[in-house]
Protein backbone atom coordinates (compact mmCIF):
# COMPACT_ATOMS: atom_id res chain seq x y z
CA UNK A 1 0.00 0.00 0.00
CA UNK A 2 1.03 3.75 -0.76
CA UNK A 3 0.04 7.07 0.82
CA UNK A 4 -0.58 9.36 -1.85
CA UNK A 5 -1.37 13.48 -1.56
CA UNK A 6 -1.89 16.38 -3.39
CA UNK A 7 0.88 17.91 -2.02
CA UNK A 8 4.19 15.49 -1.76
CA UNK A 9 4.84 15.39 -5.60
CA UNK A 10 7.58 12.61 -4.06
CA UNK A 11 4.51 10.52 -3.72
CA UNK A 12 1.83 12.51 -6.19
CA UNK A 13 -1.72 11.84 -6.38
CA UNK A 14 -2.45 10.03 -10.00
CA UNK A 15 -3.68 11.93 -13.35
CA UNK A 16 -6.81 9.34 -13.10
CA UNK A 17 -8.57 11.40 -10.53
CA UNK A 18 -10.80 14.06 -12.56
CA UNK A 19 -14.28 15.38 -12.59
CA UNK A 20 -15.58 12.08 -13.01
CA UNK A 21 -14.12 11.04 -9.52
CA UNK A 22 -15.98 11.67 -6.52
CA UNK A 23 -15.63 15.04 -5.66
CA UNK A 24 -13.66 13.73 -2.42
CA UNK A 25 -10.97 13.14 -4.88
CA UNK A 26 -10.28 16.14 -6.71
CA UNK A 27 -7.49 18.52 -5.58
CA UNK A 28 -10.33 21.02 -5.16
CA UNK A 29 -11.64 19.40 -2.36
CA UNK A 30 -7.65 18.22 -0.99
CA UNK A 31 -7.29 22.25 -1.26
CA UNK A 32 -10.15 23.01 1.40
CA UNK A 33 -9.28 20.41 3.69
CA UNK A 34 -5.97 21.96 4.23
CA UNK A 35 -6.88 25.44 4.49
CA UNK A 36 -10.08 25.02 6.69
CA UNK A 37 -9.07 22.27 8.71
CA UNK A 38 -5.08 22.60 8.68
CA UNK A 39 -4.57 19.03 7.85
CA UNK A 40 -4.12 17.38 4.41
CA UNK A 41 -6.13 14.94 3.05
CA UNK A 42 -4.29 11.41 1.84
CA UNK A 43 -5.03 8.86 -0.59
CA UNK A 44 -3.88 5.39 0.30
CA UNK A 45 -3.46 3.29 -2.49
CA UNK A 46 -3.66 -0.38 -2.86
CA UNK A 47 -1.45 -2.40 -5.40
CA UNK A 48 -3.17 -5.55 -5.19
CA UNK A 49 -6.57 -4.10 -5.53
CA UNK A 50 -5.71 -0.92 -7.75
CA UNK A 51 -7.95 1.36 -5.35
CA UNK A 52 -7.86 4.27 -3.62
CA UNK A 53 -9.50 5.33 -0.22
CA UNK A 54 -9.61 8.98 0.83
CA UNK A 55 -8.51 9.80 4.67
CA UNK A 56 -8.41 13.68 6.11
CA UNK A 57 -5.94 13.33 9.35
CA UNK A 58 -6.46 15.83 12.15
CA UNK A 59 -4.85 16.16 15.61
CA UNK A 60 -5.91 16.54 19.10
CA UNK A 61 -2.55 17.28 21.26
CA UNK A 62 -0.74 13.98 20.97
CA UNK A 63 -3.29 12.21 19.17
CA UNK A 64 -4.00 11.87 16.21
CA UNK A 65 -7.27 10.80 13.97
CA UNK A 66 -8.08 9.65 10.78
CA UNK A 67 -11.63 9.75 8.92
CA UNK A 68 -12.41 7.86 5.50
CA UNK A 69 -14.29 10.69 3.19
CA UNK A 70 -15.40 8.01 0.79
CA UNK A 71 -15.56 3.96 -0.16
CA UNK A 72 -12.36 2.24 -1.91
CA UNK A 73 -12.93 3.25 -5.55
CA UNK A 74 -11.29 1.50 -8.65
CA UNK A 75 -11.63 3.24 -11.96
CA UNK A 76 -14.22 6.12 -10.17
CA UNK A 77 -16.14 2.91 -9.42
CA UNK A 78 -16.94 2.28 -5.85
CA UNK A 79 -15.56 -1.47 -4.59
CA UNK A 80 -17.61 -4.20 -4.08
CA UNK A 81 -18.14 -5.39 -0.53
CA UNK A 82 -16.06 -8.33 -0.73
CA UNK A 83 -13.25 -5.82 -2.12
CA UNK A 84 -14.14 -3.37 0.57
CA UNK A 85 -13.31 -5.97 3.68
CA UNK A 86 -10.00 -6.52 1.75
CA UNK A 87 -9.21 -3.31 1.24
CA UNK A 88 -10.31 -2.20 5.00
CA UNK A 89 -8.03 -4.99 6.13
CA UNK A 90 -5.34 -4.10 4.42
CA UNK A 91 -5.59 -0.46 4.74
CA UNK A 92 -6.10 -1.31 9.23
CA UNK A 93 -2.86 -3.36 8.98
CA UNK A 94 -0.82 -0.55 7.16
CA UNK A 95 -2.02 2.17 9.45
CA UNK A 96 -0.69 0.32 12.16
CA UNK A 97 2.53 -0.02 10.49
CA UNK A 98 3.22 3.20 9.57
CA UNK A 99 1.72 5.00 12.83
CA UNK A 100 -0.36 7.35 10.35
CA UNK A 101 -3.53 7.64 13.05
CA UNK A 102 -4.33 6.29 15.92
CA UNK A 103 -8.03 5.98 15.83
CA UNK A 104 -10.35 6.01 12.56
CA UNK A 105 -13.51 7.71 13.66
CA UNK A 106 -16.58 7.87 11.90
CA UNK A 107 -16.50 8.82 8.18
CA UNK A 108 -18.46 11.61 6.91
CA UNK A 109 -21.85 10.38 6.27
CA UNK A 110 -21.33 10.79 2.64
CA UNK A 111 -18.98 8.25 2.71
CA UNK A 112 -20.99 5.21 3.49
CA UNK A 113 -18.89 1.38 3.43
CA UNK A 114 -20.15 -1.93 1.87
CA UNK A 115 -18.55 -4.07 4.36
CA UNK A 116 -17.17 -4.03 7.86
CA UNK A 117 -13.77 -4.96 8.95
CA UNK A 118 -13.29 -7.29 12.26
CA UNK A 119 -13.33 -5.61 15.70
CA UNK A 120 -14.85 -1.90 14.39
CA UNK A 121 -17.80 -0.58 16.09
CA UNK A 122 -20.55 0.02 13.28
CA UNK A 123 -24.09 0.87 12.81
CA UNK A 124 -26.43 0.71 9.58
CA UNK A 125 -26.60 3.55 7.10
CA UNK A 126 -28.07 4.92 3.84
CA UNK A 127 -28.86 6.98 1.55
CA UNK A 128 -31.30 7.92 -1.35
CA UNK A 129 -29.80 8.37 -4.95
CA UNK A 130 -31.21 9.56 -8.14
CA UNK A 131 -30.04 8.62 -11.10
CA UNK A 132 -29.70 12.02 -13.05
CA UNK A 133 -28.38 10.41 -16.65
CA UNK A 134 -31.10 7.52 -16.90
CA UNK A 135 -34.28 9.35 -17.26
CA UNK A 136 -35.53 12.53 -18.92
CA UNK A 137 -36.39 15.65 -16.79
CA UNK A 138 -40.36 14.66 -17.31
CA UNK A 139 -39.14 11.02 -16.33
CA UNK A 140 -37.29 12.40 -12.99
CA UNK A 141 -39.90 13.90 -11.54
CA UNK A 142 -42.29 10.48 -12.30
CA UNK A 143 -39.67 8.77 -10.26
CA UNK A 144 -41.10 11.11 -7.22
CA UNK A 145 -43.74 9.90 -4.79
CA UNK A 146 -47.00 10.84 -6.55
CA UNK A 147 -47.44 13.25 -3.48
CA UNK A 148 -44.32 15.14 -4.24
CA UNK A 149 -45.29 15.52 -7.83
CA UNK A 150 -48.05 17.08 -6.54
CA UNK A 151 -46.52 19.21 -4.45
CA UNK A 152 -44.23 20.40 -7.25
CA UNK A 153 -46.74 21.64 -9.70
CA UNK A 154 -48.46 23.21 -6.93
CA UNK A 155 -45.33 24.82 -5.98
CA UNK A 156 -44.94 26.05 -9.50
CA UNK A 157 -48.49 27.45 -9.61
CA UNK A 158 -48.68 29.09 -6.66
CA UNK A 159 -45.45 31.39 -8.52
CA UNK A 160 -42.41 29.71 -5.88
CA UNK A 161 -39.19 31.18 -7.78
CA UNK A 162 -36.08 28.95 -7.45
CA UNK A 163 -32.76 30.61 -7.70
CA UNK A 164 -29.37 29.09 -8.14
CA UNK A 165 -25.76 30.59 -7.17
CA UNK A 166 -23.40 32.18 -4.70
CA UNK A 167 -25.78 35.18 -4.81
CA UNK A 168 -28.08 33.09 -2.63
CA UNK A 169 -25.84 32.01 0.18
CA UNK A 170 -26.54 35.08 2.20
CA UNK A 171 -30.50 33.88 2.57
CA UNK A 172 -29.55 30.30 2.30
CA UNK A 173 -27.58 30.48 5.66
CA UNK A 174 -29.94 32.84 7.08
CA UNK A 175 -31.90 29.36 6.79
CA UNK A 176 -29.83 26.89 7.54
CA UNK A 177 -29.32 28.66 10.74
CA UNK A 178 -32.64 29.18 11.58
CA UNK A 179 -32.95 25.16 10.98
CA UNK A 180 -30.31 23.94 13.25
CA UNK A 181 -31.34 26.17 15.95
CA UNK A 182 -34.90 24.62 16.05
CA UNK A 183 -33.20 21.08 15.57
CA UNK A 184 -30.46 22.40 18.36
CA UNK A 185 -27.85 20.83 16.11
CA UNK A 186 -24.35 21.89 14.97
CA UNK A 187 -23.92 25.03 12.15
CA UNK A 188 -21.45 24.98 10.48
CA UNK A 189 -19.92 28.65 10.64
CA UNK A 190 -19.98 30.86 7.61
CA UNK A 191 -16.87 30.76 6.88
CA UNK A 192 -17.30 27.09 6.10
CA UNK A 193 -19.14 27.80 3.15
CA UNK A 194 -17.08 30.43 2.49
CA UNK A 195 -13.68 28.81 2.13
CA UNK A 196 -15.71 25.64 0.10
CA UNK A 197 -16.97 28.44 -2.45
CA UNK A 198 -13.01 29.82 -2.85
CA UNK A 199 -11.34 26.60 -2.87
CA UNK A 200 -13.96 24.10 -4.93
CA UNK A 201 -15.92 27.02 -6.87
CA UNK A 202 -16.87 24.83 -9.77
CA UNK A 203 -18.04 21.69 -7.67
CA UNK A 204 -20.36 24.23 -5.24
CA UNK A 205 -24.02 25.45 -5.74
CA UNK A 206 -26.28 26.61 -3.33
CA UNK A 207 -30.50 27.08 -4.64
CA UNK A 208 -32.63 29.07 -2.58
CA UNK A 209 -36.98 29.20 -3.44
CA UNK A 210 -38.83 31.93 -2.77
CA UNK A 211 -42.06 32.40 -2.24
CA UNK A 212 -42.85 36.55 -3.70
CA UNK A 213 -39.24 37.26 -2.48
CA UNK A 214 -39.12 35.76 0.73
CA UNK A 215 -36.69 32.51 1.17
CA UNK A 216 -38.00 29.85 2.61
CA UNK A 217 -36.30 27.05 1.54
CA UNK A 218 -32.53 26.55 0.69
CA UNK A 219 -29.81 23.57 -0.32
CA UNK A 220 -25.94 23.32 -0.56
CA UNK A 221 -24.73 21.19 -2.58
CA UNK A 222 -21.00 20.02 -3.79
CA UNK A 223 -20.38 17.84 -6.87
CA UNK A 224 -18.49 16.61 -9.36
CA UNK A 225 -19.12 14.61 -12.56
CA UNK A 226 -19.98 11.46 -10.35
CA UNK A 227 -22.62 12.70 -8.07
CA UNK A 228 -24.10 15.95 -6.23
CA UNK A 229 -24.20 16.07 -2.77
CA UNK A 230 -26.65 17.48 -0.98
CA UNK A 231 -24.56 18.38 2.51
CA UNK A 232 -26.67 21.07 3.85
CA UNK A 233 -30.18 22.70 3.73
CA UNK A 234 -33.16 24.52 5.69
CA UNK A 235 -36.26 25.95 5.89
CA UNK A 236 -38.36 28.42 7.29
CA UNK A 237 -41.64 27.95 8.95
CA UNK A 238 -43.06 31.56 7.49
CA UNK A 239 -44.50 30.24 4.21
CA UNK A 240 -47.70 28.65 3.02
CA UNK A 241 -46.85 27.97 0.12
CA UNK A 242 -46.89 24.01 -0.74
CA UNK A 243 -43.92 22.19 -1.79
CA UNK A 244 -41.65 24.84 -2.26
CA UNK A 245 -38.49 22.28 -0.79
CA UNK A 246 -39.95 19.73 -3.11
CA UNK A 247 -39.90 22.29 -6.36
CA UNK A 248 -36.40 23.36 -5.35
CA UNK A 249 -34.56 19.73 -5.07
CA UNK A 250 -36.26 18.87 -8.43
CA UNK A 251 -34.86 22.13 -9.50
CA UNK A 252 -31.41 21.17 -8.32
CA UNK A 253 -31.45 17.98 -10.12
CA UNK A 254 -32.25 19.13 -12.99
CA UNK A 255 -29.51 21.62 -12.92
CA UNK A 256 -26.92 19.06 -11.58
CA UNK A 257 -28.32 16.96 -14.50
CA UNK A 258 -27.55 19.54 -17.41
CA UNK A 259 -24.15 19.83 -15.85
CA UNK A 260 -23.58 15.79 -16.97
CA UNK A 261 -23.86 14.90 -13.20
CA UNK A 262 -24.91 11.10 -12.99
CA UNK A 263 -26.22 10.79 -9.33
CA UNK A 264 -28.13 12.88 -7.06
CA UNK A 265 -27.13 11.98 -3.93
CA UNK A 266 -29.62 13.52 -0.46
CA UNK A 267 -26.70 12.34 1.90
CA UNK A 268 -27.65 10.09 4.64
CA UNK A 269 -30.54 8.36 6.10
CA UNK A 270 -30.05 5.86 9.72
CA UNK A 271 -31.58 2.75 8.84
CA UNK A 272 -33.56 0.88 11.52
CA UNK A 273 -33.06 3.43 14.09
CA UNK A 274 -34.97 3.71 17.27
CA UNK A 275 -35.06 7.82 17.16
CA UNK A 276 -38.75 8.08 16.18
CA UNK A 277 -37.88 11.70 15.50
CA UNK A 278 -35.49 10.86 12.36
CA UNK A 279 -38.56 9.09 10.60
CA UNK A 280 -39.37 12.14 8.85
CA UNK A 281 -36.20 12.81 7.67
CA UNK A 282 -36.61 9.10 6.14
CA UNK A 283 -39.65 9.72 4.83
CA UNK A 284 -38.72 13.01 3.45
CA UNK A 285 -36.08 11.62 1.46
CA UNK A 286 -37.43 8.66 0.53
CA UNK A 287 -40.10 10.86 -1.43
CA UNK A 288 -37.79 11.73 -4.01
CA UNK A 289 -37.86 8.54 -5.55
CA UNK A 290 -34.05 7.65 -5.67
CA UNK A 291 -32.69 4.43 -4.86
CA UNK A 292 -31.53 3.43 -1.22
CA UNK A 293 -28.18 2.51 -0.72
CA UNK A 294 -27.28 0.40 2.30
CA UNK A 295 -24.59 0.13 4.05
CA UNK A 296 -22.45 1.10 7.12
CA UNK A 297 -20.61 3.59 9.07
CA UNK A 298 -17.67 2.19 11.00
CA UNK A 299 -15.00 3.47 13.23
CA UNK A 300 -12.04 0.96 15.11
CA UNK A 301 -8.92 1.98 16.96
CA UNK A 302 -5.58 1.77 15.47
CA UNK A 303 -3.49 2.54 18.52
CA UNK A 304 -5.70 0.62 21.11
CA UNK A 305 -3.82 1.60 24.47
CA UNK A 306 -3.03 5.39 23.19
CA UNK A 307 -7.13 5.28 22.42
CA UNK A 308 -7.85 3.96 26.13
CA UNK A 309 -5.40 6.97 27.64
CA UNK A 310 -7.09 9.28 25.29
CA UNK A 311 -10.71 8.10 26.31
CA UNK A 312 -9.95 8.51 29.54
CA UNK A 313 -8.98 11.51 29.41
CA UNK A 314 -12.38 12.99 27.76
CA UNK A 315 -14.20 10.83 30.79
CA UNK A 316 -12.33 12.94 33.18
CA UNK A 317 -12.92 16.11 31.33
CA UNK A 318 -16.18 15.49 31.81
CA UNK A 319 -19.45 13.75 29.23
CA UNK A 320 -20.00 17.25 27.32
CA UNK A 321 -16.40 16.85 26.12
CA UNK A 322 -17.38 14.50 23.43
CA UNK A 323 -20.33 14.51 21.23
CA UNK A 324 -21.62 11.33 20.64
CA UNK A 325 -21.18 10.07 16.57
CA UNK A 326 -24.31 8.51 14.73
CA UNK A 327 -22.53 4.85 15.94
CA UNK A 328 -22.44 5.76 19.25
CA UNK A 329 -25.83 6.82 19.29
CA UNK A 330 -27.24 4.12 17.17
CA UNK A 331 -25.47 1.70 19.39
CA UNK A 332 -26.35 2.93 22.52
CA UNK A 333 -30.10 3.66 22.01
CA UNK A 334 -29.61 -0.22 20.95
Amino acid sequence: MKILSFSDHDQYVPREFTDDSPVQFTWQFSKFSKNYYGELLYYFYSENLKAYVAIKRSRIKFFSFGQIMHAPIHNNVELSAEDQLSFYNELIAYLKKVNFCDRLIQPHPFGIMKAVPPGAKSCRFGTYINKLQEHSEEELLYTFDPKYRRAVNAAEKGGAEVKFGWEQFRDFYLLYQQTTSRAHIHCDPVKYFEMQHRYLDEHTDCGVVYDKGQPIGGIWMLYSKYAALCTHAGSGGESKLYGAMKLLHYEMMKQMKARGVKYYDLVGVRIGSSNESLEGVFRFKKGFGGDLKEGFLWKTDIANNKMKLFDLLMRIRGNNAQVKDIIDQETTAA
